[in-house]
């Protein structure tokens, strides 16, 4: 008498996890390698897109919006020494508007050396006209990929993988 057999077998298991294993070891990388792409892209598109803002809030504020870079964040601020701070001293003091404080994601970093705005080096600032002092900053992953953030006099701003 022929049984009636249900489920598989412990051998039958073991291939299919076996398979599982040598794809995803294949597949594995290439989604790392990927990710570290996408984080290093988008920050790059974060930092044009919070220049156009200084741009744009230079403008309706009729005053300097600063710009300052650090190796993992940047400031973006009106300074305009309210609450009892200088004007266009380039740090944010007493209480002026600060725009952004963004942190850049795991991996992504500025290269201050990279970095330059003239004699100016690691900031800019955006005038109530919308021009900049020219120059640029590089935004790098960890693989050494690295994209070229440049701001001409007069506010344009340019990515440019490197």
């Amino acid at each position: 008498m022929i049984q009636n057999c249900r489920g598989l077998t412990i051998f039958e298991v073991l291939v299919v996890i076996a398979i599982l294993a040598i794809v995803s070891g294949f597949v594995v990388p290439h989604i790392i390698s990927w990710r570290s792409d996408v984080k290093l892209r988008g920050a790059a598109n974060n930092l044009k897109g919070d220049l156009e803002l200084a741009k744009s809030r230079a403008i309706r504020e009729n005053y300097y919006v600063a710009i300052r870079f650090y190796h993992n964040r940047y400031e973006v601020f009106v300074d305009n020494g309210a609450g009892g701070g200088d004007d266009r001293n380039w740090i944010r003091d007493g209480s002026e508007l600060l725009l952004r404080n963004r942190a850049l994601p795991g991996g992504v970093s500025i290269d201050l050396a990279g970095t330059s705005f003239g004699i100016l080096g690691d900031k800019t600032r955006f005038t109530g006209r919308g021009h900049c002092s020219p120059g640029a900053t590089v935004v790098k992953n960890s693989k050494a990929a690295a994209i070229r953030v440049t701001v001409n006099r007069l506010g344009g701003i340019s990515l440019k993988k490197e």
